[in-house]
């Protein structure tokens, strides 16, 4: 825990409606509640969005600041992000500047927000994401200007000191995390009687969206081939999902399920005998950018993974703790399922182990670890 006399404020920008099932949203009030659980005040700074959800009591305050909010308009669409993003990105900055002092954390994933604090306030903090590829000029301000910069994996934090010259001592190397009471071992049975599921019968389940570089063409195109097995692809968009239900009306043994609450996945992830993450290696963003928060849930369900051998997942987990096939291949995807299938719950147990390190208060604490110095 952080000692009282350490304690200070940070303020968590986020630009997008919150609450939010969405990743950004349950990657923010994750965050936010762990580092306020190691006794840190935070306050998640977002705009006020219409239609945003109510958020159930939290460790943490939440600060709504004025916003253009133009997405209901159809004609402004195309515009409403990039003023909702400006309009953001100074009114909290004005809030800060009104309310925070200026020896507090500002830490965000937000470009713009966060450089425009760098100028008033010293303890800022960037995580990357996703990899820089377009505003080149306002990355390298901002990477200049912050005191620490957040990786997500370790491709990034070496490509972030090749091509922006960031010292090495300035980048911090933080996977992601899990909250791993929730996703805690399920008894199977009880989990498809309470989805009203089959008992009988082996079953693989695959959570997430369903965009190309996700690789769940290949996923499908494995499973096509083991009629006895029932593939549950839980998640995705409403014109995903209408689209893969016509391009794969045909194969009877794959289920799509769609949107679920995302209090709702531990409970599919506990009814699988094996949970897969086909990641494309045809795109940098799902074999180098991510750290799928996905393969961490999956580790703390304690059912055996398949995954694509990519280094976003391989620099997580290994031969022991998973089955790796080679990515955008069906045949090897087929062949690490049937070998999970069969092969009992050791790398499954040792994957559960290994996330006990990638707990969100871990992760904060590791973070806290590094900038307690700035206070």
């Amino acid at each position: 825990m952080v000692n009282p006399s350490d304690m200070n404020d940070l303020y968590l920008l986020l630009h997008g409606r919150f609450p939010s099932e969405k990743a950004a949203g349950l990657f923010a009030d994750k965050s936010a509640e762990a580092f306020a659980r190691i006794g840190l005040r935070v306050t998640v700074l977002v705009p006020r969005r219409f239609g945003r959800g109510t958020l159930p009591p939290r460790p943490y305050a939440v600060q709504y600041v004025a916003t253009l909010d133009l997405f209901r308009v159809p004609l402004l669409k195309k515009a409403a992000y990039r003023v909702s993003y400006i309009f953001f990105s100074l009114s909290s900055l004005f809030w800060l500047l009104r309310h925070a002092k200026r020896r507090a954390v500002i830490y965000s994933n937000e470009t713009f927000p966060t450089l425009l604090a760098s100028f008033f306030f010293k303890n800022t903090l960037y995580e990357v994401h996703d990899f820089p590829e377009k505003s080149l000029w306002m990355y390298r301000a901002l990477f200049r200007r912050t005191r620490f910069v957040l990786a997500t994996n370790e491709w990034k934090a070496s490509e972030l000191q090749k091509q922006f010259s960031i010292p090495k001592e300035k980048i911090i190397v933080e996977r992601n995390a899990v909250d791993v009471e929730a996703f805690a071992l399920r008894d199977k049975s009880d989990a498809r009687k309470k989805l009203h599921l089959p008992i009988d019968g082996q079953m693989v389940v695959y959570t997430g969206h369903l965009y190309a570089h996700k690789g769940v063409d290949t996923l499908i195109e494995a499973i096509r081939s083991l009629p006895d097995v029932a593939l549950y692809i839980v998640g995705g968009t409403q014109a995903d999902r209408d689209r893969f239900l016509k391009k794969y009306s045909a194969c009877s043994n794959v289920h799509l399920v769609g949107h679920v609450p995302h209090s709702e996945v531990p409970l599919w992830q506990s009814a699988a005998d094996v949970l897969v993450l086909p990641n494309s290696a045809r795109e940098l963003i799902s074999a180098q950018y991510t750290s799928p928060m996905k393969l961490f849930e999956y580790m703390a369900s304690g059912r055996p993974i398949v995954a694509s051998n990519v280094p976003s997942i391989a620099e997580v987990v290994s031969e022991s703790s998973a089955y790796l096939v080679a990515p955008d291949n069906a045949g090897a995807l087929k062949a690490g399922i049937v070998e999970a299938l069969g092969g009992g719950d050791s790398r499954a147990y040792a994957a559960r182990a290994l996330v006990l390190e990638h707990t969100w208060d871990k992760r904060a604490q590791r973070i806290f670890s590094r900038i307690r110095g700035t206070f």
